[in-house]
């Protein structure tokens, strides 16, 4: 008599497989409810002999209204997964997008996240479209042509000038500066976020908008947070590009009277920020003039 017993339980577990353990002892009395249920269901049910059909169309019945439900339940796509997601599309493409401000990294989409801080503060550092800000300086050290040596060293040389505020990762500080086969924007990992100074103020709000030449203040801030009024060494027009044709002080590697390269000056807006109009244009290597400094993120 007691294999019917075993058998009901075989039957049972598995609809109770899916309940959490730390109920597992309360679920089982009440699949062993529901099994004595099933019994008595089953024992209905052969009763057709004697000609009592109605328990076996309800049954029916309640199996078709369960399927039902069920196909519901399953989400209006068609999917079997869940019915909603924390990621949004573009309506346009069908591509996933990022979402701002949900403290999560999303490089991917048409607009890839470059920061997020779970916030949509614009003046934190991570704008509200999850844009990296940038900062840049002017040097507080000027050095002649000689004392450049190369593209490579002056870059040592913002280096140097950022971790001497100890500021973190120094070692993705550029300069602009541009020699005889590189131009100074190629050597910059450019981003969507503003460009910002020491001092809080906006150098420009983007990188496309400093190729255009649409600055908020001029470069005039050095790492120190003090101001500079003078001439900087760049050998760079406004795109950011090289002046073709200069010497650029032999590579910035002379500080030769008989050679020159180009400048701008910090205090002045438009295209002279980095290549001043100017009669002394382009001027002798052996002018003391100071490096502008990128963070290329």
């Amino acid at each position: 008599m007691r294999l019917p017993c075993i058998i009901v339980l075989v039957a049972v577990v598995p609809a109770c497989g899916s309940r959490r353990v730390a109920g597992y002892l309360e679920d089982l009395e009440g699949c062993s409810a529901s099994s004595s249920g099933t019994s008595e269901t089953g024992t209905t049910q052969s009763a057709e002999s004697s000609g009592d059909t109605g328990s076996s169309e309800s049954s029916a019945e309640s199996t078709a209204a369960d399927s039902e439900t069920t196909g519901t339940s399953s989400g209006t796509d068609g999917s079997s997964g869940s019915s909603s997601s924390n990621e949004t599309a573009d309506t346009s493409t069908g591509e996933p997008m990022a979402e701002c401000g949900n403290g999560v990294l999303e490089a991917f989409g048409p607009v890839p996240e470059e920061c997020d801080d779970n916030n949509l503060d614009p003046d934190d550092g991570c704008s509200d479209t999850c844009a990296l800000d940038r900062r840049v300086f002017v040097t507080s050290v000027v050095y002649d042509g000689e004392q450049l040596e190369s593209l490579y060293i002056a870059d040592a040389l913002c280096s140097n000038r950022a971790d001497d505020q100890g500021w973190p990762e120094p070692l993705k500080y550029h300069a602009w500066l541009s020699d005889n086969t590189t131009d100074a924007r190629d050597r910059l990992k450019r981003g969507r976020g503003r460009l910002v100074m020491p001092n809080g103020l906006v150098f420009a709000k983007s990188w496309s908008a400093l190729l255009d030449t649409q600055l908020d203040n001029p470069l005039e801030v050095t790492e120190k947070s003090e101001t500079y009024h003078g001439g900087v060494w760049t050998g760079t027009r406004p795109d950011g590009t090289a002046v073709p044709g200069a010497e650029h002080c032999d590579n910035w590697s002379s500080s030769s009277i008989l050679k020159t390269g180009h400048f701008g000056y910090s205090d002045r807006m438009m295209g002279e920020w980095t290549l001043a109009d100017d009669p002394d244009q382009p001027i002798t290597c052996n002018v003391g003039f100071a490096l502008y400094c990128f963070q290329s993120l």
